[in-house]
């Protein structure tokens, strides 16, 4: 199968319009859209990302009676969080033929618009879902042609985001996810730590063919790792979403304005350039753990070295 654009990131939540106050202020997302359509059990809202060609932020949350939506929150304790990633394909039919030969079976959207799966080797359990459409229109999130634009402004500071850099998803094997993406949907391996670079974790990034949105694959090392930890709670879920700044200081100012604490704060220099990088934890964003980072130069925060992966 082949992805040839990444549309959007979709997260849930219990309250739509506190979540995308939250998102315009002190993300500086701009909304570009909204929607409530009870018969298919969703409200939702598209915003715009500084800088990411045109990839969106979604939210979406349930409407309605029998929404899926809010089964999903019950499901999971009625926290919000990252529901699916949006992408487009050439062929939705081949898709489905390509997903159902690796033994995925994908679920279909309302009246055929999109196809829903985890692209997860299928024994490993749920992985991140993703929301597959074919190209010519944005229906992907219940969002019919009578939804209405709804373009906001804010003048809180903001983050400053300047491009929405990858997803990372928490895998037992990253080179087993990497070859997995890499056979079903062209993924390619740009870049990869050393097996022994960090005392619990190792990862690796895959450059989606088509999109400006790469993926990290996580995996754990040690008997004490975060990352196993984590697939003991969640499966090879995604793990956290991370965006770039145009100016730290600024990111961080922002931060304080909006009463919003940072973690694990990392810096360094590499080739003479400066590079920083945080954490906000999942309860200050809506139950998506972000990662920001900073680079003087681009490349340097995470080298760009292609090193070529073992499975090639």
């Amino acid at each position: 199968m082949q992805i040839y654009r990444i549309d959007h990131v979709a997260q849930v939540a219990a309250d739509l319009d506190a979540q995308v106050g939250l998102l315009e202020g002190l993300f500086g997302f701009r909304r570009v859209r909204s929607w409530d359509n009870p018969g298919e059990g969703v409200r939702g809202a598209r915003l715009e990302i500084p800088g990411s060609g045109g990839q969106a932020w979604e939210v979406v949350a349930p409407a309605g009676d029998g929404s899926s939506l809010q089964t999903w929150l019950d499901d999971h304790g009625g926290r919000p969080g990252l529901h699916h990633v949006g992408a487009e394909v050439p062929d939705l039919d081949a898709v489905r033929a390509e997903l159902e030969g690796r033994g995925v079976k994908p679920t279909d959207g309302p009246r055929g618009r999109w196809l829903e799966a985890s692209l997860s080797p299928p024994e490993r359990g749920p992985g991140v879902l993703f929301r597959l459409r074919g190209p010519g229109s944005l229906d992907m999130c219940g969002d019919s042609d009578d939804s209405t634009p709804d373009v906001t402004e804010s003048d809180a500071p903001s983050l400053g985001i300047v491009a929405l850099d990858h997803v990372c998803q928490a895998f037992h094997d990253r080179d087993e996810l990497a070859r997995w993406y890499h056979d079903l949907a062209g993924f390619v391996q740009v870049w990869r730590t050393p097996d022994d670079e960090h005392p619990d974790m190792a990862d690796l990034v895959l450059n989606i063919p088509g999109s400006t949105i790469c993926w990290e694959v996580i995996t754990s090392r040690g008997e004490d790792s975060f990352i196993e930890r984590f697939l003991n709670r969640s499966g090879p879920a995604a793990h956290h979403v991370t965006f770039e700044v145009a100016d730290w200081d600024a990111a961080m100012a922002a931060c304080e304005h909006h009463g919003t604490p940072t973690f694990d704060d990392n810096e360094g220099s590499t080739d003479g350039a400066a590079w920083r990088d945080t954490f906000i934890h999942p309860k200050h964003t809506g139950g998506v753990l972000v990662q920001l980072f900073w680079e003087e130069r681009p490349g340097v925060w995470v080298r760009s070295d292609k090193i070529p992966p073992p499975w090639t």
